[in-house]
């Protein structure tokens, strides 16, 4: 059902449908070409397709000269997507690659950074592309096998790189202290701890208002389809969010075999609870606060989140607008739907970055769109 005052726009027009090839002469017939999906948006907005085939399209930045970026994790490099010809589609084009699971980016002090699972990368940026080859900059654990190997790195306000390590396991007690934290890295590469007991931090974000640091968590699996709930939390230098000690609003993790053993690291009082529980195994990925002009006053510096979602519940998949008062978050009201129709997945929502032209951009790492969802004045 839709939803009063919303506008659903297809996308389909842009793409050619599915092709079936001719048998015969030893050919097989071709793969049909993934379709977009058709996205539900508030009144006065419009959602085209910007890019496709870009399958594994993870979280993007854009660089100083207004080109959006996207870091392409199962092909372990950076694509850039260029509109040169305004006409409103992007003509991708690999600018690094061999960079294993490459997932997040942002531009700092005239270099490009790249999180990779073994190590952050950077690259010196000039004349709008890479000048040279990357080199690492900071070490960042790689064990496996390891449930979690994404690595997110952002710029904070105070123009430090901060980058979110998630656990290497469902339950347990990690023997890298570097595990279920935000590090915050020093010039030298170096890092030191900012916030810990975060069970996957994947997006955070600074209030560009109140410089506030907010950031999404996963709950761990195995307590049930409706338990723990995926958090935002207010992250703060010094505190402790509970994992794996502690889990929704500061209960104990009680029955991990795992843990039966384990002297906790913090305690109940101590453990920072979430600000906003979300629903359980709905995935937050990206966490970005809109700062384009473009949209309606209503939705300036608001704060999105794209749920990438779970087969286990089949919720999630979606960009929703986290509602704040008093510059904490509230509600989740839904922006972007569509991603899941009728129990089908029709994509996954991944990265989100508010573009130079003032749209938001949305990933689908599933079936590889760029979605650009722009106001219509």
């Amino acid at each position: 059902m839709k939803k009063r005052g919303m506008n659903t726009h297809a996308v389909f027009a842009t793409l050619c449908s599915a092709v079936i090839a001719t048998t015969g002469h030893g050919q097989a017939p071709a793969q049909a070409v993934a379709q977009p999906a058709e996205l539900t948006v508030p009144s006065g907005f419009k959602v085209s397709v910007f890019a496709s085939e870009l399958n594994g399209a993870r979280l993007m930045t854009v660089s100083p000269e207004g080109v959006l970026l996207v870091a392409r994790r199962p092909r372990n490099e950076v694509v850039a997507l260029p509109d040169k010809n305004k006409d409103g589609k992007a003509e991708p084009e690999v600018i690094l690659s061999n960079l294993p699971n490459a997932h997040s980016l942002a531009f700092k002090d005239g270099y490009l950074y790249i999180a990779t699972t073994p190590s952050v990368m950077r690259v010196k940026w000039a004349n709008g592309k890479p000048a040279g080859d990357p080199e690492k900059f900071a070490d960042l654990p790689s064990s496996t096998p390891s449930v979690h190997v994404s690595r997110t790195i952002n710029v904070g306000p105070d123009g430090r790189l901060y980058v979110a390590i998630g656990s290497s396991c469902n339950v347990c007690v990690e023997s890298d202290p570097r595990r279920t934290t935000i590090q915050v890295i020093n010039a030298d590469g170096s890092m030191q701890p900012y916030a810990r007991g975060l069970h996957n931090a994947i997006g955070f974000d600074w209030d560009p208002q109140t410089r506030r640091m907010w950031a999404d968590d996963t709950g761990q699996d195995n307590l049930g389809d409706d338990y723990p709930p995926d958090e935002i939390n207010q992250l703060e230098a010094g505190k402790h969010y509970g994992f794996p000690f502690f889990v929704a609003s500061s209960q104990p993790n009680v029955s991990q075999p795992e843990l039966k053993d384990a002297k906790p690291d913090t305690t109940a009082d101590a453990a920072v609870p979430p600000v906003l529980e979300l629903p359980a195994h709905s995935t937050g990925m990206d966490l970005r606060f809109y700062r384009g002009t473009q949209f309606p006053a209503l939705y300036r510096n608001a704060l999105f989140l794209a749920f990438h979602g779970s087969a286990r519940k089949n919720n999630g998949y979606k960009v929703a607008r986290v509602m704040m008062k008093d510059g904490r978050p509230t509600a989740l009201e839904d922006f972007a739907t569509g991603f899941l129709k009728d129990g089908v997945v029709l994509g996954r929502p991944a990265g989100l970055a508010t573009g130079a032209d003032g749209a938001l951009y949305v990933s689908d790492d599933n079936k590889g769109f760029i979605y650009r969802i722009a106001h219509e004045k």
